[in-house]
C-alpha cells in the first residue's frame, strides 16, 4: 500500500513537472520576486522561470515574461500565478491590438498595431530626399526624426520606430518631448514591450497637451496588466478635470467602466 501511495505521488510530481512551461524574464523594473518555498527571490532580466511559478511585484514595478512565442506583462503591485496570467494572455493580446489602433492615430493617422512587420524600411515609405539616415549636425531635426519614426510605424517596424522616437525624446523639451515620449511608448506597446511603455508613460509630466493621450494609453495598458486601480484613478481625475471631449470622452468613460468592473 505504501509503495502504491509513493508511486502515485511520484506520478503527480512528474505530471506537474511536465506541464510546467519554461519562461524567461524579458523585462523587469523595480522590485520583482519569485516565490520559492516560503521565501521570495529577486527576479531580473534574463532569468529563467516557469509557468508554475508565482511572482510578486512591489508598487511601481513591472515585469514582462515570455515563452519565446507569447509575452505577458504585469504592472500592478500584487501576487500573480503565472499559469493564470498565461491562460488569459491570448484574449488580452486581441483586445490590446484594437485599443492600440485607436490610440496610435496621434502617432500617425495610418498607425496600426496589427501591421505586418517587414525586414527593412522601403525607400517608397520615406519622404522624398530622405535616405533613411538621420544626419547628426549641430542639432537634431525633430520633425525629420519624428517623420522617420512614423514611416517605420506604417511598416510595422515598431522596435525601430521606438528607437527613432527615443532619439527625438533625448534631443527635445516641453511639448515636443511629450509628443515624442507618447509616440515611443505607443511603439513599445505595439512591439509587445508593455512594461517599458508603462514606465515611460508613468514618467511623463502630468500636464500639457499630451496629458489626455498619456492617461488614455497608460490606463489601457494598465487594464491589460492588472493595474485597474491605477487606471480608475487616472481616468476619474481626468474626466472630472474635463480633460476629454467627444470620442476621447466616450473612450475614457468606457475604460473607466471596465476599470471599475475588474
Amino acid at each position: 500500500m505504501k509503495k502504491l501511495i509513493l508511486a502515485a505521488l511520484a506520478s503527480m510530481v512528474l505530471c506537474a513537472t511536465l506541464s510546467a512551461v519554461p519562461l524567461r524574464v524579458s523585462w523587469a523594473d523595480g522590485k520583482v520576486e519569485r516565490q520559492k518555498g516560503s521565501a521570495w527571490i529577486a527576479v531580473g532580466i534574463g532569468d529563467q522561470i516557469d509557468s508554475a511559478d508565482t511572482v510578486r511585484l512591489a508598487a511601481g514595478s513591472s515585469v514582462e515574461i515570455t515563452d519565446g512565442k507569447r509575452k505577458v506583462a504585469m504592472t500592478a503591485p500584487g501576487i500573480y500565478k503565472l499559469d493564470d496570467i498565461l491562460k488569459r494572455g491570448a484574449e488580452m493580446a486581441r483586445k490590446k491590438i484594437g485599443a492600440l489602433d485607436k490610440l496610435g492615430k496621434l502617432v500617425d493617422p495610418k498607425a496600426s498595431a496589427s501591421t505586418t512587420a517587414v525586414a527593412a524600411v522601403r525607400g517608397s515609405a520615406m519622404e522624398p530626399g530622405q535616405d533613411g539616415v538621420t544626419w547628426m549636425e549641430d542639432e537634431l531635426d525633430f520633425d525629420a526624426v519624428m517623420g522617420e519614426g512614423r514611416a517605420l510605424v506604417r511598416l510595422g517596424e515598431f522596435a525601430a520606430a521606438a528607437a527613432k522616437f527615443d532619439e527625438a525624446v533625448l534631443a527635445s523639451e516641453g511639448e515636443k518631448k511629450a509628443e515624442a515620449t507618447y509616440a515611443e511608448a505607443w511603439a513599445l506597446a505595439a512591439d509587445d514591450r508593455t512594461g517599458q511603455a508603462v514606465k515611460l508613460l508613468r514618467g511623463m509630466a502630468s500636464s500639457g497637451a499630451w496629458e489626455g493621450p498619456r492617461v488614455l494609453l497608460l490606463s489601457q495598458l494598465g487594464l491589460e496588466t492588472g493595474a485597474s486601480a491605477e487606471a480608475e484613478s487616472l481616468l476619474s481625475s481626468a474626466i472630472n478635470a474635463k480633460l476629454f471631449k467627444g470620442e476621447d470622452l466616450e473612450l475614457a468613460k468606457s475604460m473607466l467602466a471596465d476599470a471599475k468592473a475588474k
